[in-house]
């Protein structure tokens, strides 16, 4: 069950450490009514951890699994030893923490925060559509949106001087500080549900990210895309095959270059039978992306964490497995 209150309560209280220490108090005292508890990437998670790591023992603890984790792409050298010594406060009282962009994202994770191996494991994204996802149209122009790791100076150096129309949609737009933005790009913030519409709209789906970042990002928009059949482009590192067959469901190019990124694109815009290909494989595809799948996994992960609790239980007992 959810606990009380959370739904209408998580934005302010993710925004502030000391809400979230109360939430976290709170889930602390409810859990010894519960087999597992599960949370997202709010600081409450970390807080209950921590209170689990310091005020129960290890056979006392309830498991718990957190389906996401709050990372900065490039953290500092003193945010990451800060967040490194907070992980060895709350590691020992998590039994898996996900990982959403792939393998080797779970692998950084580990190396970055030296934690111990198995903690980070990579679980796939979902998308948001439940019933029914916005109209799709083709239309004559790019999307490109999102805050997280994106690397809009290649996207735009790629389609400066082009005849492509594209839209950047996105809430933080300090990327254009230093960027001059040619003609045939949009540049808006918007509603979540515009953004939809908008990547529903649209001819072609472009993900750039940067490189070297620890946290990728962009898996939300690709697999909402997928969803809307919508041909992807990722600028960004050969991992992301964990979402995205090359050539199959949508085109990988190499990370900061404008020119690759260029040519994939052209390739997209022009020849539209490729491109509905790759619309149409993505769509059977997304399937693996569905909510019900992911929860799925979650469920899965639960269910480990719950016989890993109950086999320590016995071996503390002296008992057999």
């Amino acid at each position: 069950m959810l606990l009380p209150g959370w739904y209408e309560e998580f934005e302010r209280a993710n925004a502030s450490h000391w809400q979230s220490a109360k939430w976290a108090l709170r889930l602390f005292r409810e859990s010894r009514r519960y087999d597992a508890v599960v949370t997202g990437a709010e600081h409450c998670g970390l807080w209950f951890a921590m209170l689990q790591t310091i005020l129960r023992p290890p056979t006392k603890r309830v498991p718990h699994v957190m389906i996401d984790f709050p990372w900065a792409a490039r953290p500092g050298r003193w945010k990451l030893a800060l967040k490194a010594l907070q992980m060895r406060f709350t590691a020992p009282a998590l039994d898996v923490i996900f990982a959403h962009a792939s393998p080797e994202e779970a692998a950084r994770f580990t190396k970055a925060l030296r934690a111990r191996d198995g903690l980070f494991q990579f679980v796939p994204f979902h998308h948001s559509f439940v019933e029914s996802a916005p109209e799709t149209t083709d239309g004559d122009y790019i999307f490109c949106g999102g805050n997280y790791g994106r690397d809009y100076r290649t996207f735009i150096e790629a389609l400066a001087g082009t005849k492509h129309k594209a839209i950047i949609c996105a809430q933080e737009q300090e990327f254009l500080s230093h960027v001059s933005v040619p003609p045939n790009i949009q540049v808006t913030a918007t509603t979540h549900q515009r953004f939809l519409e908008l990547m529903a709209g649209s001819a072609a789906v472009v993900v750039p990210l940067n490189k070297g970042d620890i946290h990728p990002g962009g898996h939300t928009v690709v697999v909402h895309a997928m969803a809307l059949g919508k041909p992807i482009i990722v600028a960004g590192p050969e991992e992301y095959s964990s979402y995205i067959d090359h050539e199959v469901t949508g085109v990988i190019t190499h990370p900061g270059d404008a020119a690759s990124l260029r040519a994939a694109i052209d390739r997209v815009m022009s020849d539209r039978v490729f491109a509905r290909a790759l619309g149409e494989h993505a769509r059977k595809r997304s399937a693996h992306f569905a909510p019900e799948e992911f929860f799925h996994r979650v469920f899965e992960h639960v269910d480990r964490a719950v016989e890993a609790k109950r086999r320590a239980i016995m071996l503390a007992k002296g008992g057999t497995l």
